[in-house]
């Protein structure tokens, strides 16, 4: 009989950490492009200038591609760290939710560029308001459930530092829409910028799992002389 290859479990391409690193850079890009609201004559003029600005679309385009990748590197690593307590099992699915939710979010946040002349004139912005609307439930969503997860995980998927980052971090994101949504104090603005600590926990996560990937994976194949 021929010869038998046994594929050890672990491995397996992991696409997962790579899903992580790119979201939390995505992430990071996109809050680093977003544009500033600038003075201006009227808070229409304002708006229109805010949302027309040209760094919009690029911003948003890597916020949304986060997300994305936030949900499939998520799942991912809850399918392939089943020893993962309990606690940050149920934090990691929920955080799953929060980045789909936040992906939904971030359409018409990045389609809002579209309603600059509307707002110009005064005129109303669904475009904007829906996005704004979602972001008060997809923000604490996504925000407090991956704090939890980086806190409850331990130092199983990174460094408890980064752990404690994500977890502020998260709690920033969490007040920020409230913060400058309806309770309207825009010095608080500053809370999506710290909100981008999370970012750095995602890198440090899928950085962590793939460098360690072959010392943790015995060799890929064991071939067995069949008679």
């Amino acid at each position: 009989m021929g010869a038998t290859k046994h594929t050890a479990p672990g491995a397996r391409t992991r696409w997962w950490p790579w899903a992580l690193i790119a979201g939390g850079a995505s992430l990071f890009v996109g809050g680093m492009l977003h544009p500033e609201p600038a003075p201006a004559a009227s808070e229409a003029a304002g708006l229109a200038a805010w949302i027309g600005d040209p760094l919009w679309i690029p911003a948003h385009s890597f916020i949304l591609l986060s997300s994305i990748l936030f949900v499939l590197g998520l799942v991912g690593l809850l399918g392939h760290r089943p020893d993962l307590p309990e606690s940050a099992r149920r934090a990691g699915w929920l955080a799953v939710a929060g980045a789909a939710l936040s992906a939904v979010e971030n359409v018409p946040h990045l389609a809002a560029t579209t309603e600059s002349a509307a707002a110009a004139a005064g005129h109303a912005t669904p475009l904007l308001h829906a996005h704004m609307t979602i972001a008060l439930i997809s923000f604490p969503l996504f925000g407090l459930s991956v704090g939890v997860l980086a806190l409850r995980s331990g130092g199983r998927l990174a460094y408890p530092l980064f752990g404690a980052l994500a977890a502020v971090g998260g709690i920033a994101w969490a007040i920020a829409p409230w913060a400058v949504g309806p309770f309207a104090v825009e010095s608080l603005a500053v809370l999506f910028i710290v909100g981008m600590l999370m970012a750095l926990w995602f890198v440090a996560v899928g950085g962590r799992a793939w460098l360690t990937r072959r010392s943790a994976v015995p060799p890929a194949t064991a071939t067995h002389a069949g008679a």
